[in-house]
């Protein structure tokens, strides 16, 4: 079969597409707005971009937020923070009216891991992880070129991780979410430098410090690697994977990696407890495009191609 396919990345009011060929290349792809909030919006959006396709189109695949079981043919979305309007939704089932062709749904941090498997960092691993890191942690497990979804299609949701119980009012400082998104690199920064008062303050500007060498930035720097490698050594403890693989915006500062390098070193070093294996940290290769790669490579799966 050398048609291509078809791939939507859902978002709160956005619409990410793009044109995969057969081989997992993009050959087209664009952002378009959702005018309507609603599922009916965005199924007539779908269906028109579909129908506008200047390339053979065999299938959709699509991903977004919320938990999606592998094994639910309707494609039924639950929970998720964006959009909401598509919790409990057989998203599948619908997109599938609407275009008239087949349409696999997965969830957007399996989709991204499974997209770098597909054609980015963690090509050719038997088992691997995708971390991806933003305003929330989101991600993926990759065995055998399958996501792994476990019981109800919640496993790879690294950003509930907790190190403290879950009960009573649980604190943000206390899971991977609220110790390595991009606020917890954000107010590490601003801490060390005495700024947590000075309002906001961009990204540009904090890299741009730690570029120049700020010994205040760095040291906020090393102390929110030091968080991440935390958990990514707990995670080796569960999973033993063959590598991580680092993404998302704050992945694209060569800075980070380096940090988390030179932290783990220094970690497993000080570690009593011999024979845990070092982590393999890379980072991610195809940004935003991974989930739309992984939604394609997961829908030509459960079609068997």
């Amino acid at each position: 079969m050398n048609a291509n396919h078809l791939a939507f990345d859902i978002g709160a009011e956005t619409l990410r597409w793009g044109v995969v060929s057969p081989g997992m290349v993009i050959l087209e792809q664009g952002v378009v707005t959702l005018r309507s909030q609603t599922l009916e919006g965005l199924s007539n959006e779908v269906a028109s971009l579909a129908s506008k396709a200047s390339h053979e189109i065999d299938s959709i695949g699509v991903s977004v937020s919320g938990s999606v079981s592998d094994d639910d043919p309707q494609g039924t979305v639950l929970g998720g923070e964006a959009p909401r309007y598509l919790d409990g939704v057989p998203l599948g089932a619908e997109l599938s009216f609407a275009t008239s062709l087949p349409v696999s749904v997965t969830n957007c941090g399996k989709a991204a891991a499974l997209g770098e498997y597909a054609a980015g960092a963690l090509r050719g691993a038997g088992l691997g992880v995708a971390i991806l890191l933003g305003s929330h942690i989101d991600g993926g497990i990759v065995c055998d070129g399958r996501a792994l979804c476990g019981a109800h299609g919640f496993a790879g949701s690294f950003g509930l991780l907790r190190n403290s119980p879950f009960e009573g009012e649980m604190r943000l400082s206390d899971d991977m979410d609220g110790t390595c998104g991009w606020p917890a690199l954000k107010r590490a920064i601003l801490e060390t430098k005495g700024m947590l008062d000075v309002g906001d303050v961009n990204g540009h500007a904090l890299f741009d410090w730690v570029m120049r060498g700020d010994p205040d930035a760095l040291r906020g720097l090393h102390s929110y690697a030091k968080q991440l490698c935390m958990w990514i050594l707990n995670l080796q403890c569960v999973l033993d994977p063959e590598v991580f693989a680092i993404g998302g915006g704050i992945s694209a500062q060569p800075v980070l990696a380096e940090a988390l390098q030179t932290t783990l070193r220094a970690m497993l070093a000080d570690l009593p407890v011999k024979g845990l294996p070092r982590p393999k940290i890379v980072i991610c290769e195809l940004g935003d495009d991974a989930r739309l790669i992984g939604a394609v490579y997961e829908a030509r799966r459960r079609a068997g191609r």
